[in-house]
């Protein structure tokens, strides 16, 4: 489940943060966001946009893929909806 991505997300930005021995503040800072949204992304009680996942990772120093490594995705019925097909790549 989605619910599931973003805890485990969650919990490996606050396992980093403290390892780094930083403020839920001072990450925030470096992101350019609150304290408070930095809280709640490490709770997934909200989504996490890809674009802040990038600014924790600069400030975290860590790549994107520390976040994203060994999460698996649970499709479920959307492949019956034609999320399981292989797009063709765009024609420029």
């Amino acid at each position: 489940m989605e619910q599931d991505i973003y805890r485990t997300i969650g919990r490996r930005i606050r396992s980093r943060r403290r390892l780094l021995d930083l403020t839920q503040s001072d990450v925030g800072r470096a992101c350019g966001i609150s304290a408070q949204l930095v809280s709640k992304y490490e709770a997934a009680q909200i989504a996490l946009p890809f674009v802040k996942l990038l600014y924790l990772a600069h400030a975290l120093d860590v790549p994107i893929g520390y976040f994203t490594d060994q999460l698996t995705v649970d499709r479920g019925d959307a492949s019956q909806a034609g999320a399981g097909r292989m797009l063709a790549a765009p024609e420029f």
